[in-house]
């Protein structure tokens, strides 16, 4: 697999374009375990510098109003790296529990090529940042869509799924479910800290 930024990026345009058929070229890449572990992690890192580099484009009194809630690059990492991590975990197991065969690994593998298309999204949002910054907003509504649409399209593709419809239902009804826990949690911890 040619791994230069020029073929990778045309991946990426064609994965956009035939979102299966880019998961399925990069789960038949044969990426060996270790290095699809350490593209994760690459992936977090890569995304917490580029998180920090957008926080610290915007005005300075938006930057004080939000100074509370934007943790150290290294904790943004290690968060990013746990997200996608669950993500991973929750792909492979309620995909399998729903009737799915997909392997975790397989899974890993299309989170990491997911964040990298995010991540170029993600740098595509800090220039219209820095030139255009209304459209800053478009770019990031339309970068939710696309994480929304490959996520679909991976999910279905990593189990053998037929229907792409039925799998973003499921997957925003896990999101749901997600929330809802996390959130009975984080009202708990708050409760009894009270």
């Amino acid at each position: 697999m040619d791994l230069s930024m020029a073929n990778l990026l045309i991946m990426a345009r064609d994965t956009v374009q035939r979102p299966r058929e880019g998961a399925r070229r990069v789960m038949q890449a044969n990426v060996p375990m270790a290095a699809r572990w350490i593209a994760l992690i690459l992936m977090a890192v890569v995304s917490a510098v580029l998180a920090h580099v957008s926080f610290a484009l915007l005005p300075v009194s938006a930057q004080a109003e939000n100074a509370a809630v934007m943790p150290s690059p290294f904790v943004s990492a290690v968060m990013q790296g746990g997200l996608m991590l669950a993500a991973v975990v929750l792909i492979d197991a309620l995909g399998r529990f729903m009737g799915g065969k997909g392997r975790f690994e397989d899974a890993l593998i299309l989170m990491v090529w997911l964040q990298f298309i995010l991540l170029i999204l993600q740098l595509v949002q800090i220039v219209t940042q820095v030139v255009a910054p209304p459209a800053s907003l478009l770019v990031g509504y339309f970068s939710v869509t696309v994480f929304l649409w490959l996520l679909s399209h991976f999910v279905a593709e990593l189990h053998g799924f037929s229907s792409v419809l039925k799998t973003f239902g499921g997957i925003l009804l896990a999101l749901l479910a997600v929330g809802f826990v996390l959130a009975f949690f984080f009202s708990a911890s708050l409760g009894s800290a009270l």
